[in-house]
């Protein structure tokens, strides 16, 4: 078949088909693989478990405020064997589930042009990626406890091969992943920069980091995290960063570089009154109608910053003018932001 007549078939084929088309032969692999056609994908969510690993993806349609419905895939590891399911097919790979993922649905949907025919340079540019998420699947019973998956396999071991998959697709790129909500699990300080350094971050306006547990309850509340250090500075200049979240870290960097960000949730090592007050009119004078919990381990000028703002020193709220709302939890060490609604 003519190349030009198969670029054309490419075309009008969504990333799903292509895929499935992708599997037929090496020659249409290969094909593909060179042509790199527009994917459209909006946003991508792969969940890892012990034996199989979910995914979910949305297409842009035509007009950039419309999405595809969610389509739904997942890889589940049968033997030695993949078992590939999407769209009502199943299919029989000989080959580990994570590998098969990697390569048939991750390495295409971050290499192939998501370029606009309305672009200029479309060879040098990618369209913006909406979300990627790629974290660990918890599983909890009907009293929230956590739930052992698949007996005698761990999920940790199967997701650091999936991060190593994607660290190795987003390093063989020539350009950084430009993606506006980005949602991962991690070890710690060295995978998040290893991550963060392949992300244009002058793109991003939303980063949720999880620590990467084997098991976990369902809420981080109570639980000392404090040996689990982030030193996030490599945000400093996200400008663009509107919501940040961070669990199951202490964060050691200075609270004043986070105090441009309205949506919050993290767990600073110490923060200072100067820093909060300015972090409370970022979220007064914030359009997105956000909630912010700062938890700290120490706050040396904590009674100066209570008195300024007329805050009881055993805890309490306040609402504020703006009808922003403040609770101070001294036991927990924690200062809740919300906005109070009006009837």
């Amino acid at each position: 078949m003519p190349d030009l007549v198969m670029r054309e078939i490419l075309n009008n084929l969504d990333f799903v088909s292509i895929c499935k088309l992708r599997r037929v032969c090496h020659a249409f692999r290969d094909f593909i693989d060179c042509v790199k056609p527009d994917n459209n994908l909006n946003s991508i969510d792969l969940q890892v478990e012990a034996d199989k690993i979910v995914g979910r993806v949305r297409v842009q349609k035509s007009s950039p405020s419309l999405l595809s419905k969610p389509v739904k895939f997942d890889y589940k590891e049968k033997g030695d064997r993949c078992v590939v399911r999407s769209g009502g097919r199943k299919d029989i790979f000989p080959k580990n589930f994570v590998d098969m993922c990697i390569d048939d649905f991750l390495w295409c949907a971050l290499t192939w042009n998501g370029g606009s025919q309305n672009t200029f340079h479309v060879k040098h540019q990618k369209s913006v990626l909406g979300e990627l998420c790629v974290t660990k699947k918890s599983l909890f019973d009907k009293n929230d406890k956590p739930v052992l998956q698949t007996a005698g396999k761990f999920v940790v071991p199967a997701f650091d091969k999936v991060f190593d998959g994607l660290m190795e697709i987003l390093e063989s790129r020539d350009r950084l992943l430009q993606v506006e909500s980005l949602k991962m699990s991690v070890h710690g300080q060295e995978q998040l920069m290893q991550l963060l350094t392949h992300v244009d971050l002058n793109v991003l306006k939303s980063l949720q980091v999880f620590r990467l547990l084997e098991t976990k309850s369902i809420s981080d509340h109570g639980e000392d995290n404090s040996q689990f250090v982030l030193d996030l500075e490599i945000l400093k200049d996200c400008k663009n960063l509107e919501h940040l979240r961070v669990t199951r870290f202490s964060i050691s960097s200075p609270f004043r570089m986070f105090t441009h960000i309205p949506n919050l949730t993290v767990n600073m090592q110490t923060v200072y009154c100067e820093d909060v007050i300015r972090f409370k009119n970022t979220m007064e004078n914030s359009d997105i109608n956000a909630h912010s919990e700062i938890r700290f381990g120490q706050f040396p000028d904590k009674f100066r910053f209570l008195e300024a703002i007329g805050l009881a020193q055993d805890g309490g709220g306040i609402v504020f003018p703006s009808k922003l709302s403040l609770t101070y939890w001294p036991a927990s060490k924690s200062l809740n932001f919300s906005w109070k609604h009006t009837s």
